[in-house]
């Protein structure tokens, strides 16, 4: 009789299990934010130039760190954040900074906002860096890591091409090694979409790669956050929002600081029908922030010449003169009054710039 020995597992750094030793905690996702993040899963949020991704970003972070229900969606628990502000820290700083006012919020907030250059598609160095930061976080603060933003996609791409494959599978191993080290949080990236608005920009490998994808849209004066897609979950439309700006202090020339807060709002718009100049406007403020980041003659940190705009519009949207000049400037009107760029001076000295992001 040959006797039957039970064979030794093989040892892996990979996780095994055998369908039939499946137990009940896969039966559901682990929720952070309900319907929004759920545990060891990846994310986008996509937006125009001045949609109010960021924003609503740094909005889910505080509330979940705050372990204070998202609007009506409900936060299991408080958990830390690690919010990589790769661009613009210091107005992430300012933002969070502005909710906590706000909100009257006084005590310990465990958002850690980690600023500097980041490169995640030349090797793992950075998020292993990431890994121990997270790891001595944790035990400073006493409360595990349920959320890291990435923010946003462009200013951790280092030198590569965003529309090639090779490149975007680069970053997207960079979160599949962060989440292997750290494997709770959920890691949402900050990116942007065409000039149309209409997809992410970039090689399509990103939406193969992420577990839930949403957007940022205005829509007749309102903000709109969207579930554009799900392995599991509710997609749609799923909160309308506007900004308060909160006033933070003066500066040394004695001119107010301020900020902007969302608050939610009771009706979600319906989507704008085609033709009604959107178009016009997403060219406008893709053209501010691609020259603001271009470091061109005549920008002024975040300001840009109007002119410039104009110029950069008109190749984007080819057409006859005099159709060109009027679509501008009805665009720039429509931008101006729903506030989402302030312009100031006139003529050839007018200078613009997008108000939120």
């Amino acid at each position: 009789m040959v006797a039957m020995v039970e064979q030794q597992e093989t040892k892996t750094r990979f996780e095994l299990i055998w369908a039939h030793e499946i137990g009940d905690e896969d039966d559901h996702k682990v929720w952070f934010v309900r319907d929004v993040f759920a545990e060891g899963e990846f994310s986008y949020i996509v937006g125009l130039p001045g949609a109010g991704k960021s924003n609503t970003a740094t909005d889910i972070a505080c509330h979940l760190a705050a372990g204070w229900d998202w609007h009506g969606r409900k936060v299991k628990e408080p958990r830390m954040v690690l919010y990589i502000a790769a661009e613009r820290a210091r107005l992430t700083r300012r933002r969070i900074k502005a909710w906590r006012k706000k909100h009257d919020h006084t005590g310990r907030l465990n958002v850690l906002v980690l600023s500097g250059y980041v490169n995640l598609t030349k090797d793992l160095s950075d998020v292993k860096d990431f890994a121990g930061i997270i790891e001595d976080a944790e035990d400073r603060c006493g409360m595990k890591c349920g959320l890291v933003i990435i923010d946003t996609l462009t200013r951790v791409f280092g030198g590569g091409d965003q529309n090639a494959a090779k490149d975007m599978g680069k970053l997207i191993d960079s979160v599949a090694y962060l989440q292997e080290q750290v494997p709770e949080p959920h890691v949402c990236v900050i990116h942007h979409t065409t000039h149309a608005g209409e997809r992410a920009k970039g090689a399509i490998d990103l939406d193969g790669a992420v577990d839930v994808s949403f957007s940022v849209s205005k829509r007749n004066g309102a903000h709109v956050f969207t579930n554009t897609g799900t392995n599991d979950g509710v997609e749609g439309d799923l909160l309308a929002f506007k900004f308060d700006s909160v006033t933070l202090g003066k500066d040394e020339d004695g001119e107010w600081t301020t900020a902007p807060v969302l608050y939610q709002v009771d009706e979600i718009p319906a989507k704008q029908e085609d033709g009604d100049g959107s178009a016009d406007r997403a060219a406008i403020l893709t053209a501010i922030r691609k020259l603001a980041d271009s470091g061109a003659d005549g920008v002024l940190g975040d300001m840009v010449p109007k002119g410039l705009v104009r110029a950069e519009f008109d190749r984007m949207k080819p057409g006859k003169p005099e159709s060109q000049k009027a679509q501008f400037n009805r665009a720039v009107r429509e931008l101006v009054r729903e506030g989402l760029i302030s312009s100031g001076g006139y003529g050839s000295a007018a200078l613009v710039k997008i108000e939120h992001e």
